[in-house]
């Protein structure tokens, strides 16, 4: 057997995340295809995380195997053209048998982008969301420094996923005004409306997450800054017991992306 490793960026808009599901459009579904017009023997692919239905990448690790050696050089160059134009293919090496995309990742980091403005043609934002509602950035703030550590996020996820613990460490958690303009313009895949030179970024890193487990975060965080849910409160869930019902929907998935996979070796 013969064992790869490809880097992928994507967006996710109309997709179904990025998990092969039958009779429905997902990223790995379409990699895998791209991948067979260039591979005439069997093959199979693991993705580092399965970012969820709209949910975009900055960077996606993606481990693929076949049972022949394939020219690898050859087959990124051709990928450009026969991938779907939403997902660009990066590199593609050779790696390791034992490398495990998803269990041998050190550190990830997503990142959620919004804009605080009312009258906002959403239409026209692919990669940004919006929050109309006024909001008191300090008293989120307050709740973003505490959500780093370790933490029972039982009350900041969605069941569905088979998962053992639903404790996480979360070691970088920062809110903050950027000019998203520099950050977007270094791959051609994402394109942001000219006007558009500030926003809002969570950014979130640590060793794993839950499944939707961000934007769980993201709209507990707004209900804080709009009034809607106390700083105490958002401690408490933080820290407290599972509450039975559900207290929020999760923010739109356009504002997020994977935005980075560290691994001991590289």
């Amino acid at each position: 057997m013969h064992y790869y490793r490809a880097k992928l960026q994507y967006d996710g808009t109309g997709y179904y995340g990025f998990q092969w599901q039958k009779d429905l459009p997902t990223i790995q579904g379409d990699f895998n295809q791209a991948l067979s017009h260039l591979i005439a023997f069997p093959f199979s692919t693991m993705g580092a995380s399965r970012t969820d239905s709209g949910v975009h990448a900055f960077v996606q690790y993606v481990k693929i195997t076949t049972e022949n050696e394939i020219p690898y050089g050859e087959v990124l160059g051709s990928l450009s053209q026969v991938l779907p134009a939403q997902i660009k293919c990066l590199e593609l090496f050779p790696c390791e048998k034992s490398f495990r995309p998803t269990k041998d990742s050190e550190f990830k980091e997503y990142r959620y982008f919004f804009t605080n403005l009312i009258g906002v043609n959403c239409s026209e934002r692919r990669f940004i969301a919006n929050n109309p509602y006024l909001i008191n950035f300090e008293a989120m703030k307050i709740c973003v420094d505490a959500i780093v550590g370790t933490h029972d996020f039982h009350n900041f996820y969605s069941q569905g996923s088979n998962v053992t613990t639903t404790i996480r460490e979360v070691s970088v958690c920062e809110l903050m005004e950027i000019n998203p303009q520099p950050l977007f313009s270094s791959s051609d895949l994402f394109r942001l409306p000219h006007d558009l030179t500030s926003c809002y970024q969570l950014r979130v890193g640590g060793n794993g997450f839950l499944k939707q487990m961000i934007r769980h975060l993201m709209t507990a965080l707004w209900k804080v800054g709009n009034g809607r849910l106390t700083v105490e409160q958002f401690l408490c869930l933080l820290d407290g017991p599972k509450r039975t019902e559900r207290l929020w929907k999760v923010a739109h998935p356009k504002g997020l992306f994977l935005y980075r996979i560290d691994y001991a070796r590289t």
